[in-house]
C-alpha cells in the first residue's frame, strides 16, 4: 500500500485546500495581537468561518490509520483547531469528481494554536492524533443538508506520521 506521510500546515502548503491561521507565534498577519500584564493574546482579524458556524467537538483515534473515505461540505466551510494534542487531517482537492482521488490526498499536521479553514467542497477524512486517540474541535454550518461519506476512488491510502508507530 502505498503509505502517505502527514507534514506540518503552512498556509504556503494548505492553499489549494483553505487557510490556516496561527495564534502561537506572534507573526500570521491575519491574527490581531494584544498584551498585557504577565499575558498575550491572539484573534483572527476575520470571522474564522463564512456565516454562524456551528462549534462541535470530535474524538478521533490516532495515526496512523487508513483514509478508506471522506466526506465534503458543498455549502459551508469548515474550520479545525486543537484541543491539547496535535491532529492529523487528510484532505482532497475538491471539484465535480465524485469521489475523492486516492492519489490526490495529502495530509498535514496541525498543532495546538493553529486553525486551519477548508473551502467548500473539500474532501476530508476525520482527524486522527499524532500520538494517539485525541479530541479536536470543528466549527461548520449544520443543517445545510446531507454529507455522506464517499470510499475512496482507487482505495484506501495509510497516513502516517514521521516517528510514529507504522
Amino acid at each position: 500500500m502505498n503509505a502517505l506521510l502527514a507534514r506540518p500546515v503552512t498556509g504556503e502548503n494548505f492553499a489549494r485546500y483553505g487557510r490556516v491561521s496561527d495564534l502561537t507565534g506572534d507573526a500570521d498577519p491575519a491574527v490581531v495581537w494584544t498584551r498585557g500584564d504577565g499575558w498575550s493574546d491572539g484573534f483572527t482579524r476575520t470571522p474564522l468561518i463564512e456565516g454562524s458556524g456551528h462549534l462541535g467537538i470530535t474524538r478521533g483515534g490516532g495515526a496512523p490509520w487508513l483514509c478508506a473515505a471522506m466526506e465534503r461540505h458543498p455549502r459551508t466551510e469548515e474550520a479545525i483547531f486543537c484541543a491539547a494534542e496535535p491532529i492529523v487531517l487528510a484532505v482532497a482537492p475538491s471539484g465535480d469528481v465524485e469521489a475523492p482521488l486516492a492519489g490526490e490526498i495529502e495530509a498535514f499536521v496541525i498543532a495546538p494554536g493553529q486553525a486551519v479553514v477548508m473551502n467548500r467542497g473539500v474532501w476530508h477524512d476525520a482527524c486522527r492524533g499524532v500520538s494517539g486517540p485525541t479530541p479536536y474541535y470543528w466549527m461548520a454550518i449544520c443543517g445545510l443538508g446531507e454529507s455522506p461519506w464517499v470510499p475512496v476512488s482507487g482505495g484506501p491510502r495509510l497516513v502516517r506520521v514521521e516517528g510514529a508507530a507504522a
